[in-house]
């Protein structure tokens, strides 16, 4: 899920758990404790953590520590939710915001949130420098970037053990030791919905039910992968204009494609236009593309567009407060210090298992940009990629059975397309039950702009994950409407 915010950094509540624990074996259980910044914030008052190491060394693998906050059922206990975040390079953080919201939809269920390898609290691919007592916390300073990569290319065995397959294991480990013996649910968050895929695939523990927020594109499904991320973005972004052009409430009119067309290639040459100063590098394409999964900005860009062509001075104080609007949104994220995202772990997973395009170059990306109207930075980093990429292990299959799915897609998803997500949900009905709750204009991320919608499927699956069937909603905060 890659969200545009900056990170602070924080603490790392600690008590290690011994390596020694079998997957299966659920006779050796370890305490939770209550987390050492419990006063950092409401939503983190009655949460306790665990910082539990792993070793795969069976598998040639290197020892990690991961960290674990959980978070008590407030009803009677029947059983066990996972969050899985998003990234790759999100910790379990990406949840707090909205926390209350887990554990009101899942009262009778402890809440846990892993940290996976490489991300939040958990053993870095940089360390120190990506750790809490480092100079800029959990984020790479710039005097840091040096070591870190000096190190990262010193021990390749350790940086490509950082891998997607290995965190999936882990999750199986934690499952297997941090769980309960009652009932298990998962929620994988877009990159999350991946790796629980790619957990389902060796796991060793048995779950209940399976919930997939924003359904990442199945393998073979490369021009929807992340090299084609601006096109996936310019397709959501034209469908917001043509729904503008065929709203009379909106600013833009019947030819707000043209309109639009027409101000990029003004910028392209050069025009001087009030309020561009304001977007970065004068990136218009990149910046309202950033803009598509926030829905209060997204519905603010035909008037972004308008004045922009008028060459309107109200553009500039239109775009602050859109960019004002932004980081509100995503604010509530980024307030909690472990919230950094990991840019070694998003590059090294993204370029080993998820570049379609390896032989893409910058000239090529440059070129398809110019043609796009909405671009995704993604390619970019790719195409720019400096940290050492491990080759991805043969892919295994599916289970033949599998517990029921449950995939939450938005139809205005700028990241996993919806049609994607539809024929992934599928092909995965070959293993078993996989209902879809289509969430109209919705963006990425259900579980932050779709609430109203998930409450009750959510409970319903929490109660009995067979019960639910496919349907649609649209979520009050999602619409699409044109001030």
């Amino acid at each position: 899920m890659t969200y545009w915010y900056a990170f602070l950094p924080a603490f790392l509540a600690s008590i290690t758990l011994g390596a020694c624990t079998t997957p299966g074996d659920r006779s050796t259980k370890a305490d939770f404790v209550a987390c050492d910044d419990q006063k950092l914030h409401a939503n983190l008052s009655d949460s306790l953590c665990i910082e539990t190491t792993v070793d795969h060394s069976n598998l040639q693998d290197e020892p990690a520590k991961l960290f674990v906050r959980k978070f008590p059922a407030r009803a009677k206990h029947h059983g066990d939710i996972w969050l899985i975040a998003g990234g790759p390079g999100e910790s379990g953080a990406s949840f707090y915001a909205d926390i209350d919201f887990f554990r009101q939809t899942f009262a009778h269920y402890d809440v846990l949130i892993p940290d996976h390898r490489g991300s939040g609290y958990s053993s870095k691919l940089c360390m120190p420098e990506e750790t809490r007592d480092s100079v800029d916390g959990l984020n790479l300073a710039g005097e840091e970037w040096g070591p870190c990569f000096a190190k990262l290319y010193s021990d390749l065995k350790r940086a490509n053990s950082f891998s997607q397959r290995n965190a999936a294991r882990d999750l199986d480990t934690l499952i297997a030791t941090l769980g309960s013996d009652n009932r298990t649910l998962i929620y994988g968050v877009s990159y999350g919905t991946s790796l629980v895929l790619e957990y389902s695939k060796v796991a060793t523990t048995n779950v209940d039910g399976i919930i997939l927020d924003s359904l990442t594109p199945g393998p073979s499904d490369q021009l929807n992968g992340l090299s084609y991320r601006s096109q996936t973005t310019d397709r959501i972004g034209l469908a917001l204009l043509e729904r503008c052009a065929a709203d009379s409430k909106c600013s833009l009119g019947t030819n707000a494609v043209e309109t639009y067309h027409a101000l990029l290639k003004a910028i392209d040459e050069g025009a001087d236009i009030p309020g561009l100063s304001l977007i970065p590098n004068r990136d218009l394409r990149q910046f309202l593309g950033l803009f598509l999964d926030v829905p209060s900005a997204r519905n603010q860009i035909p008037d972004i567009i308008g004045t922009l062509a008028a060459r309107d001075p109200s553009a500039e104080p239109l775009i602050e407060k859109t960019i004002a609007d932004v980081e509100t949104y995503w604010g509530a994220i980024a307030q909690f210090p472990q919230a950094t995202a990991s840019i070694p772990l998003s590059a090294t997973i993204s370029g080993s298992v998820f570049n379609s395009r390896p032989e893409l170059t910058a000239e090529t990306l440059a070129s398809e940009k110019a043609a796009l109207g909405f671009t995704s930075p993604l390619p970019g980093l790719l195409v720019n990629n400096q940290f050492p990429l491990y080759q991805p292990p043969e892919a295994l299959p599916m289970p033949a059975s599998m517990p029921p799915i449950l995939v939450l897609q938005g139809t205005f998803d700028p990241k996993t397309p919806y049609a994607s997500a539809v024929q992934r949900a599928k092909n995965l009905r070959v293993h078993g039950s996989v209902e879809i709750l289509t969430l109209i204009d919705a963006p990425h991320a259900a579980y932050i702009s779709s609430q109203d919608c998930l409450a009750k499927p959510l409970s319903l699956f929490a109660k009995n994950p067979e019960a639910v069937l496919s349907q649609t909603c649209a979520p009050t905060e999602a619409l699409i409407a044109f001030p």
